[in-house]
């Protein structure tokens, strides 16, 4: 019995152990996995190979079920010949090009060896770029290579699983991340299938050697998976020049799935990732206390950028100084190229907070055209991306085409400077579309999309109902059209919960106040309570200008026979006002020139540009002072803590020029014999001043220079004889601000150019560093008032730039360097260059190159839309009239002149009007002889 129970023993320990060693005999073995690596080529996080390869051995090594032997190598190709014999499948993670470890025949040869016998194979980012000339086999086993660098962008992009189903994109949801992709691989024609595994939509930053402008969107895979003809496993994956890219879960799941799938092993992911939104982007505190940008520099319209490094005298000249970048043209409307009267903004850094580019950091320029188009453009190279690319756009509608003949004959849809208000984010901008009209738009600065409740409608129901202005009757609209302009730049409240915008050629001029936290109209101001041929308009370039206190200050203007002595009628004045919440707009001082009924009749406008608001006093108590120009060419200077004039009519109008209420210089005035304001740009004239007589509309700029002294620098056109409209010089002058121990201030003009002859020129600025280099920008639109922005003859501008010190004129663009632009716009400046607005943005700087050869552009001719003379053959000079011109100037609103006022003008200026200047277009068709005769007849 012992016997036997012992055999028992023996016996049963044998079956125990045959049944073990079954087991593991049913058990699969693990497969392989090979992780090659290479030498770390980029900063911290890009190209960081020895690090990825340790994060994804890690990754790889927790998955469950034991089935993966992983085998590291994370600095380069395994020393070990023999390293690949009995791999299942390899993944890559290295550079290629030039440094592809497949360049070594003995590698080569080891791996087509092992690949022969079925190994699959993964590949990472640039381990499937080769040399342009050699593809090193690569398309036999990936089905594809990228050969050579030729295309590449690194942006967030939507990474979505492609339609069908694959074992590798089990558990895949569509997920959002940044990197450096390859939008190019040469693919193979055969041997195999290939089946596309992750798709996105880039848009790639650099192609064939050259940073691209164009944002053109391109579908792109991005992950491909490919099965070989008689066996084997490859996959592609061009991600992963972040490291942070493999914490992606929608990477990593791929990732695990594609080394499963191509080392022969089942994919059998029991969870599916849910699609994962877009991350939110915080913007820094540094970015959001960046001053706002906006015309003329700031709230004050000092015109004085004062931090410039760069720009100097020495610098700035033929030689060193040109041409940097442009970006692309801007978007056309219905044929029509855009022009810029919105000055072009820069931010030295903004976040985006959407797109391909969010969470990246730029310095951009801000741009908005008449066609009702916003951008952000990168103002400098940024890895790939190129400067001048758009880097959002947005279209805010139709523009409008203002009647009875579109302004300078294109459309009308965003005239005013916008602001940004790094501070909230926003950038405000008012448009025209041709239902809705004038409104406010606030776009969020770091993507360009609108901000929730806005836009808000400017209309004048609402102004009329808050109207702290106000008359017997509501202003109600009399014109035949709506030619309503609001060319003023807009301007915030120190505290940017007010956004103030102005309105000219209507009834009256409005200054309007927007509350940015509710999007409502929050109070208006009528510039005449009641209104007398479209009177009052503020249009000027320079909108309200805003002190440190708040207050706002705006110009008012007149269009022909705008004088009527009338209580609360303010046109021709200066207008200091407050607002405070729930109190509406309230007048706090008010200046009106002395001579403000002759000026208002005959449309020469004070409100041309706009204040500027100077810089308090270096030494001691003193006026804290505001100077304001004018068609007429004078330009005044104002206490702006004690404005002369009432606060409820204009002072009585005379042509004693002695007894006007401004700063004036103590001596007599060589066009009065006597005091009076002081005349830059002359002949003084009480009666011919408008349309291309006008002497000025531009704000002046401010300087200091270290001894304390304050300067103007003003810009204009002095005419050759009174009536005339030929320019002579000068057209810049600096003027220096006098303060004589316990007088008052006063203007004497220092210095001016003595040759220079402008066109019609914008606003000037100053750049300098501090008092130091300092130098003087005009943007000069080329040309008369009068001239057409629309066709190939269109005019081009020119910029110059002039010595602060001296008015030497340092450099100048070429002749047709620039594109047509609008008209009383700036340039902006930032990081060494300057931005000017055209019909795109075109940068300059030290180290540019000047383009003496552009001509006008064979694409613009014929753009503007088609219009059909009326047919004039035969018709006496009466009819003509009646068809062409007797709906405006028989119903004359603003600076239309009335049919009586026309009689007086000399006949060589209708026939200059007709033929070359600002009524070309309503004489389209006819030629000299009825032309002249045209003319006669409106004199009778």
């Amino acid at each position: 019995m012992r016997l036997l129970a012992a055999r028992a023993r023996v016996l049963g320990a044998c079956l125990a152990s045959a049944c073990l060693l079954l087991a593991a005999c049913d058990r699969t073995p693990p497969r392989k996995v090979v992780l090659i690596g290479g030498a770390a080529s980029e900063g911290p996080g890009r190209h960081d190979y020895p690090d990825g390869i340790t994060a994804l051995q890690a990754m790889l090594e927790q998955e469950p079920g034991g089935q993966l032997q992983v085998v590291a190598y994370p600095h380069g190709w395994p020393a070990d010949p023999h390293a690949l014999d009995d791999a299942a499948t390899v993944v890559w993670y290295f550079d290629g090009l030039d440094q592809h470890p497949l360049r070594d025949p003995a590698r080569r040869a080891a791996f087509e060896a092992a690949m022969q016998r079925g190994m699959g194979l993964v590949a990472l980012h640039q381990a499937s770029t080769t040399p342009a000339d050699d593809d090193l086999g690569l398309p036999r086993w990936l089905g594809g290579a990228r050969m050579g660098t030729f295309d590449r962008s690194t942006e967030w992009a939507r990474l979505v699983p492609a339609e069908g189903a694959h074992p590798v994109s089990q558990g895949l949801a569509a997920f959002d991340y940044r990197d450096e992709f390859y939008p190019s691989f040469q693919l193979a024609t055969e041997g195999g299938v290939r089946t596309p595994l992750l798709t996105a939509e880039l848009h790639p930053q650099f192609r064939d050697g050259q940073a691209l402008l164009e944002q053109q969107p391109e579908t792109t895979e991005l992950a491909w998976a490919f099965e070989r003809d008689g066996g084997g496993r490859g996959l592609v994956f061009s991600g992963g020049h972040y490291q942070a890219a493999l914490e992606q879960p929608g990477v990593g799941q791929l990732l695990r799935n594609a080394v499963r799938w191509t080392a022969g092993l089942p994919v059998n992911s029991t969870r599916t990732l849910a699609p994962v939104a877009a991350v939110d982007v915080v913007v820094g505190a540094s970015e959001r206390a960046q001053p706002r940008a906006t015309f003329h520099v700031d709230a004050q319209r000092s015109g004085w950028r004062r931090d410039e490094q760069v720009l100097t005298p020495a610098n700035v000249n033929e030689k060193d100084f040109g041409l940097l970048w442009e970006s692309p043209q801007l978007a056309r409307f219905e044929g029509q190229p855009p022009r810029l009267y919105a000055s072009p903004l820069y931010l030295p850094e903004l976040t985006f907070t959407a797109g391909p580019h969010r969470g990246q950091t730029f310095s951009v320029v801000i741009a908005a055209t008449n066609n009702g188009d916003v951008y952000a453009i990168n103002a400098t190279r940024n890895g790939d991306l190129a400067a001048g690319r758009i880097l959002w756009h947005t279209n805010l509608g139709e523009p409008c085409r203002l009647q009875p003949a579109p302004l300078d004959g294109v459309p009308s849809g965003i005239l005013a400077t916008p602001i940004a208000d790094p501070a909230s984010g926003r950038l405000y901008v008012t448009h025209c579309d041709p239902d809705k009209r004038w409104q406010a738009h606030a776009l969020e600065l770091g993507s360009g999309a609108p901000v929730a409740g806005w836009p808000v409608t400017l209309d004048e129901t609402t102004f009329n109902r808050l109207n702290a202005n106000a008359g017997p009757e509501p202003v109600a609209p009399r014109r035949r059209f709506d030619f309503r302009v609001q060319r003023g730049a807009l301007n915030l409240s120190p505290d940017g919960h007010q956004l103030y915008v102005v309105f000219g050629e209507t009834e009256t001029g409005w200054l309007a106040a927007v509350d940015t936290r509710t999007a409502k109209v929050s109070s208006a101001f009528a510039a005449a309570a009641m209104p007398h041929r479209g009177s009052g308009g503020i249009w000027g370039a320079g909108g309200p200008a805003v002190d440190a206190d708040g207050q706002v200050y705006v110009v008012t203007g007149s269009g022909f026979d705008g004088y009527k002595n009338q209580p609360h009628d303010w046109t021709q004045s200066v207008l200091k006002l407050s607002l405070a919440d729930g109190e509406g707009f309230v007048l706090r001082g008010s200046y009106t020139p002395f001579n403000h009924c002759s000026s208002a009749t005959n449309d020469i406008d004070l409100g041309s540009g706009g204040a500027v608001l100077l810089a308090d006093a270096k030494d001691g108590p003193a006026p804290r002072l505001l100077a304001v120009g004018g068609k007429q060419g004078n330009l005044y200077l104002l206490d702006r803590e004690q404005l002369p004039g009432r606060l409820d009519q204009r002072p009585a109008c005379g042509m004693d020029a002695a007894s006007d209420g401004s700063l004036l210089p103590p001596g007599p005035q060589p066009q009065f014999g006597g005091r009076g304001p002081l005349n830059v740009f002359g002949p003084y004239s009480e009666a011919d001043a408008a349309l291309d007589l006008a002497r000025a509309r531009s704000v002046p700029a401010s300087f200091r220079d270290a001894a304390g002294t304050d300067y103007l620098f003003v810009t204009g056109n002095s005419k050759q004889a009174p009536g005339s409209s030929t320019s002579v010089a000068p057209s810049v002058a600096r003027v220096e601000v006098m303060r004589p121990a316990g007088k008052p201030p006063y203007l004497r003009i220092d210095r001016s150019h003595p040759t220079l002859v402008l066109g019609n020129p914008g606003s000037p600025v100053v750049t300098s560093n501090g008092a130091d280099n300092a130098l003087v920008w005009i943007l000069d639109e080329n040309a008369p008032r009068s001239a057409l922005l629309s066709g190939s003859d269109a005019p081009r501008p020119v910029l110059y730039a002039l010595d602060a010190g001296t008015l030497q004129v340092r450099w100048h663009s070429a002749p047709g360097e620039l594109f047509t632009s609008g008209k009383y716009n700036a340039p902006a400046f930032g990081g060494g260059h300057v931005y000017v607005g055209s019909d795109r943005i075109q940068a300059f700087g030290p180290g540019g190159r000047r383009i003496n050869d552009r001509e006008h552009p064979v694409a613009d001719a014929g753009t503007a839309p088609a219009t059909t003379a009326p047919a004039s053959a035969g018709l006496s000079s009466a009819a003509i009239y009646q068809q062409r011109c007797a709906m405006c100037h028989d119903h004359p609103q603003g600076n239309i002149p009335s049919r009586q006022l026309l009689a007086t003008r000399p006949q060589p200026r209708i026939v200059h009007a007709l033929s070359e200047g600002a009524m070309r277009v309503q004489a389209e068709g006819l030629d000299a002889a009825q032309i002249d005769s045209l003319a006669r007849y409106l004199q009778q």
